[in-house]
């Protein structure tokens, strides 16, 4: 909605009170409309206007008197955010050319032309096959005086008639100039003689329109030249009469109200029509009320709350919390409000008036696509809980598979020492046998042999320590946790002649997450690495893990240098039950369980490609 301070004029309108005549002049010359608002502290208390200098420049009043003398009072004032609708009848009522503005405290906030209240006329309110014939009265006669006249007769006529232009006419009655009121007053400033000849200040040419022209293309006319009166003429081109803006807002003035008083009806109509509930809510300072519903608004909701307090119904909670919002932002979109067993989206924006506001809401009924997103929500709400049990199994079946591998693993690690444990117990027997057997000796077997059983003993604790279920999350050292699962399995891996190098350029790489899983998913790249080197026949099998920086990240690449991916897999590589070891029983959840732990766990990224010599895995983790 425009308001009426977006069209105001706030300077070069107003002066102090006790400005002079000769002040209020310069002031009018200035601004170009002949007026001057008078202030005291602030606020309007007169306005100075060219008609009210026209009679005392004819008795020539001493300019450097206070012009407050010569003022009109009281002044039109009007609140400065209302609408610029409210602004026409105050304008016609009142017989006016401009209305004064006053903000909150009364004080003088701007000035509002009726010239420019035309931009913001609705065309309907004088699209009315309006003629200038219907406005002007048959009686109406053009105020004239010929060209060889003086300036002081155009005063005294303008003053006689109380006019505030008059049309100069060469003998042959034929309209040569214009002279108003403002050219006028420019001779008074500047202290031109009375005597001079009306030539000297008169406006040409005069923009005439006929009789039977239409009122809308005269309007454009007045916007276009920016002038306020026209010259018309009858059909035979015989002068008749002036026609000012004055006069088209006086005729225009039942059509205002009664085109405002039709549109509002017919948009009420349309109102009822449309499938949304529409809800018209006034507010002051003393009460909240509905004053307007729509059919569909008295249909979702009850006529009976009409003329009540939105709270009984929409509940307290709920009206407190969407009017708030509508008082923050002005407008609000898509707030879901629970009327009885359904569900209403509200929109809508709130209007300021004077000492009110109205409110316009908009609902819509979405107990329906409430419905089908709650069922939604319940179905995907089902379907994370069965993906995360199947997750959870997928993890348990890939840790039953690990624990497989680690007791192959054990018995790798298990095999020197109880090999050498049997030698120990081959010696003291064939020492004894032979009579060799002393204090030493036996204590010697015993040492050796404790040893092999803490060795063996240390091998289960690592295993048991790496399969150790984390709670909570933490900070540790990738490059540890890396040396850990490696040496989980290098027994293994020396079985199969692979060597495994691991590079680093600094001595820690700090991340956060779980180890133990961490290390899992690094077991099962290891575990991925040496299936497929074991198999080959070549000598030279190596893994080489390599850890750096990259920006925010630590960054490690896994390589191998086996057959690599068969790229019908490799961009399904980390999809469930994807694998290459059918035949040996592979289950396909090991690099799927990697991508969670990696990705979800630890919030980092993995991807696998083949660098031409194998298979190569790249991880990258936050820096911690």
């Amino acid at each position: 909605m425009n308001k009426l301070i977006d069209i105001a004029y706030s300077k070069g309108f107003w002066l102090s009170s006790d400005a002079s005549i000769y002040e209020a002049m310069a002031c009018m010359i200035k601004n170009k409309n002949g007026s001057v608002v008078l202030l005291n502290k602030n606020k309007p208390v007169a306005i100075v206007t060219e008609s009210s200098l026209l009679a005392k420049i004819e008795e020539g009043i001493d300019v450097t008197l206070p012009v407050i003398s010569l003022a009109k009072s009281p002044v039109i004032c009007t609140h400065y955010h209302r609408p610029i609708e409210s602004a026409f009848d105050l304008v016609v009522s009142n017989n006016i050319r401009r209305l004064i503005l006053i903000d909150d405290n009364n004080d003088y906030a701007g000035v509002v032309l009726q010239e420019d209240l035309f931009d913001y006329l609705e065309d309907d309110v004088y699209k009315v096959d309006l003629k200038v014939s219907d406005i002007i009265s048959k009686d109406a006669m053009l105020i004239s005086i010929y060209e060889e006249s003086s300036l002081y007769d155009a005063l005294h006529t303008m003053n006689k008639r109380g006019i505030g232009s008059v049309v100069i006419v060469n003998k042959e009655q034929q309209a040569v100039g214009i002279i108003t009121e403002k050219d006028i007053i420019s001779a008074g400033y500047q202290n031109i003689d009375m005597n001079k000849g009306v030539r000297l200040l008169m406006s040409s040419p005069v923009w005439s329109v006929q009789e039977d022209e239409a009122i809308t293309d005269i309007i454009a006319l007045m916007k276009d030249k920016r002038i306020r009166r026209v010259l018309v003429v009858d059909i035979h081109s015989q002068l008749r009469t002036l026609l000012t803006n004055r006069d088209i807002f006086q005729h225009i003035k039942g059509n205002v109200a009664r085109i405002l008083e039709i549109k509002l009806r017919h948009a009420k109509e349309i109102m009822n029509l449309l499938p949304e509930a529409i809800i018209e809510i006034f507010i002051s300072s003393s009460q909240q009320s509905i004053e307007w519903m729509n059919s569909r608004a008295k249909l979702v909701f009850g006529e009976e709350f009409l003329s009540k307090s939105p709270q009984e119904m929409m509940g307290e909670k709920e009206w407190i919390e969407l009017y708030d919002a509508l008082i923050q932002k002005g407008t609000i979109e898509g707030s879901v409000v629970p009327f009885k067993d359904r569900s209403i989206e509200f929109s809508g924006t709130v209007s300021q008036n004077i000492n009110s506001k109205y409110i316009k809401l908009i609902g819509r009924d979405i107990t329906e696509q409430e419905n089908i997103k709650q069922k939604l929500q319940l179905e995907v709400h089902e379907e994370v809980r069965l993906r995360r049990e199947n997750e959870y199994l997928m993890m348990q079946q890939s840790r039953m598979a690990s624990m497989g591998e680690m007791i192959s693993h054990i018995a790798h690690q298990w095999r020197q020492p109880l090999a050498q444990l049997g030698g120990i117990f081959m010696n003291l027997q064939a020492s004894y046998a032979f009579d060799e057997l002393n204090q030493k000796t036996l204590d010697e077997s015993v040492d050796d042999g404790n040893e092999m059983i803490k060795y063996m003993s240390q091998t289960i604790d690592d295993f048991r320590l790496f399969f150790a279920h984390d709670r909570v999350k933490e900070s540790f050292d990738l490059l540890e946790y890396v040396h850990r699962a490696t040496q989980i399995v290098l027994t293994s891996l020396d079985y199969h002649h692979i060597d495994v190098v691991i590079e680093s350029s600094d001595s820690s790489y700090m991340g956060e997450g779980y180890p133990n899983e961490f290390a899992q998913a690094i077991l099962n790249l290891l575990n991925n690495s040496m299936d497929a080197l074991s198999s080959l026949a070549q000598i030279d099998k190596k893994i080489i893990i390599k850890l750096s920086h990259q920006d925010e990240n630590a960054v490690i690449s896994f390589c191998d240098n086996g057959a690599g991916i068969s790229e019908d897999i490799l961009s399904r590589i980390f999809e469930p039950y994807i694998t290459t070891k059918q035949e040996e029983g592979g289950t396909g959840v090991g690099l799927y369980i990697t991508r969670l732990i990696i990705e979800q766990k630890m919030l980092g990224e993995i991807r696998a490609y083949n660098n031409g010599s194998g298979a190569c895995f790249e991880i990258k983790l936050p820096n911690f």
